[in-house]
């Protein structure tokens, strides 16, 4: 029997934390056309520091001295990991800080030298550099290496009940979305926003009228990059393990479809898209933990429909299905919405001034004898 509020409460979390990866590829993408395709490199920082702090301070209070991939770790962390409900919100908390700052600073130094160069140099490099610390943490014994870290403490974990206890962490998840966002709108309808966007349309023109670009740069990517270790961090905690190829470069592109087909440079749009793909990806994990003998793997279903989808938006939607949509600064009150409004009006009054003019014309030419023209020659 398929039960809807546990599907909710397992789709909800794994949505905010793709809603969040989505909002910060499009400010780079959509806001600022930086082409970054190694998103998923900093969110695998922000889960594996989450991780490997958590684990760590727990073992340590406790008076543990595995290592933190050890059997014998991960035993420990089963028995302590609900006992102490302040230790578990503050090691999240901590965690959370600690995964944007190190993933920031990450995106800040890679990106950073390749800045002045063009997007296309930008993105390769960051590409190169997720593949890489892929591979560097399959072989980095402190975190497990390819078998990663398990036993990471849920920071509810203290709930007995598991309906509560994942639906307080639903909750919170769902919190820092809307924090997330109402962040990204103030900033993209700021003039920070608009600067994003005349780099976006004119890099040489932004330069020459004296904005700096690469810095403005960094400090996005600095910012998008943190963010995204947060949203790494809280996979981790959702999950309570993970392992290195959990953050391949197809997590990447999954994250530029849901941007692709919600909207570039519309941050409602980026959070339809992550609410798509990420139903889509619930389904087909149900349907592979339902249907275990089906001839083809369902997760190759989801690559196929994911394909399809974007072949059908990049030909009938190529804005995506919200289309951008100006920057709600006071100048665009004025001249912008209001202004539109106020021609609309001034356009219909001109079309009924000439429906008048023509049935007065007309009635005089019927009186008189003169057509509309009337300069005094009588109608023939």
């Amino acid at each position: 029997m398929f039960d809807i509020s546990s599907f909710l409460i397992s789709w909800f979390p794994l949505f905010g934390i793709y809603a969040v990866l989505s909002l910060c590829l499009n400010l780079e993408v959509g806001y600022a056309g930086m082409a970054n395709f190694g998103l998923v490199a900093f969110y695998g920082i922000g889960a594996f520091v989450a991780g490997y702090t958590s684990i760590t301070i727990f073992l340590t209070f406790y008076g543990y001295n595995y290592p933190i991939y050890s059997p014998e770790a991960i035993i420990a962390m089963g028995r302590v990991a609900g006992k102490t409900p302040w230790l578990n919100i503050s090691v999240f908390i901590l965690s959370l800080i600690l995964a944007f700052l190190i993933a920031g600073l990450a995106g800040y130094l890679v990106s950073y030298p390749t800045l002045r160069v063009g997007p296309a140099f930008l993105g390769i490099t960051i590409l190169s550099f997720g593949e890489m610390l892929r591979v560097f943490m399959k072989h980095f014994a402190p975190t497990g290496g390819a078998y990663g870290m398990l036993g990471i403490p849920h920071p509810f974990a203290w709930i007995p009940d598991p309906a509560i206890k994942n639906t307080s962490f639903l909750i919170l998840t769902l919190a820092i979305l809307i924090g997330v966002l109402i962040y990204f709108e103030l900033l993209v309808n700021s003039p920070y926003g608009r600067v994003l966007k005349s780099i976006r349309e004119d890099e040489t023109a932004s330069l020459c009228i004296g904005k700096p670009v690469p810095q403005i740069k960094a400090r996005l990517l600095f910012v998008a990059s943190g963010i995204s270790g947060v949203a790494g961090a809280l996979y981790a905690f959702y999950l309570g393990a993970i392992t290195p190829d959990m953050f391949i470069t197809a997590v990447t592109f999954e994250v530029w479809s849901m941007v692709i087909l919600g909207g570039r440079g519309n941050n409602f749009g980026a959070l339809l898209g992550a609410s798509v793909f990420s139903l889509l990806n619930r389904a087909t994990s149900i349907l592979n933990f339902l249907f275990s003998d089906l001839p083809i793997d369902p997760n190759y279903f989801r690559w196929m429909i994911t394909g399809a989808l974007i072949v059908i938006i990049l030909m009938y939607k190529p804005k995506g299905i919200i289309a951008e949509k100006p920057i709600k600064t006071e100048a665009w009150k004025i001249f912008g919405a209001y202004g539109e409004t106020k021609k609309k009006l001034i356009d219909s009054i001109l079309r009924i001034i000439d429906y008048l003019k023509s049935a007065i014309y007309w009635l005089i030419g019927r009186e008189t004898g003169y057509g509309p023209d009337i300069k005094g020659s009588k109608r023939e």
